[in-house]
């Protein structure tokens, strides 16, 4: 729902820091939790960011999706790793299916199948290693940053420091 406008007067605003949530470059598994974006459309607002300036952006990708293979994951990490210019951060987290959503009512009626715990700790274990192999740091159980890139929101966190957080969420 971004548009190049309002990235450019993000940065204009002095946001230096940029989380886009992709998810999965998969159209159809985006598609079946329910996510109203595009892989084509990440790719522009991707673009469009750093054209604003953005240097210091995250991407968020998701594992043990519903329908998700061990393919669509190195997919989607192979395609973000090989973003220009690359992500600084990359934010990967385990899909956790929250009591009365859609996606566990489908799940409940057998329209989507969640990958078995070993396929979900095998993603697990190959995102690891792929992003470490590609020169990001593994500093939290989903995070991974380049040198220096660590969220200091997340830090800060972790060592019970203030903080001022702005936001839509």
């Amino acid at each position: 729902t971004v548009t190049k406008n309002n990235l450019q007067l993000y940065r204009k605003c002095g946001i230096n820091r940029l989380s886009i949530g992709l998810q999965s470059t998969n159209n159809e598994i985006l598609k079946s939790i329910g996510r109203i974006h595009n892989y084509q459309q990440f790719l522009n607002t991707y673009n469009w960011a750093t054209e604003a300036g953005f240097e210091n952006i995250n991407v968020d990708l998701m594992l043990g999706l519903p329908n998700q293979s061990i393919s669509d994951l190195k997919q989607s990490l192979e395609s973000v790793v090989n973003l220009k210019p690359e992500p600084k951060h990359i934010s990967v987290y385990s899909l956790i299916v929250e009591e009365g959503t859609q996606i566990e009512k489908r799940i409940n009626k057998g329209e989507l199948n969640l990958p078995e715990e070993e396929q979900e700790r095998n993603q697990y274990k190959y995102t690891k290693n792929y992003l470490e192999l590609n020169g990001y740091k593994h500093y939290e159980i989903s995070n991974f940053a380049k040198k220096e890139y660590e969220s200091k929101h997340n830090i800060n966190c972790w060592k019970q420091k203030q903080y001022v957080g702005f936001g839509l969420a």
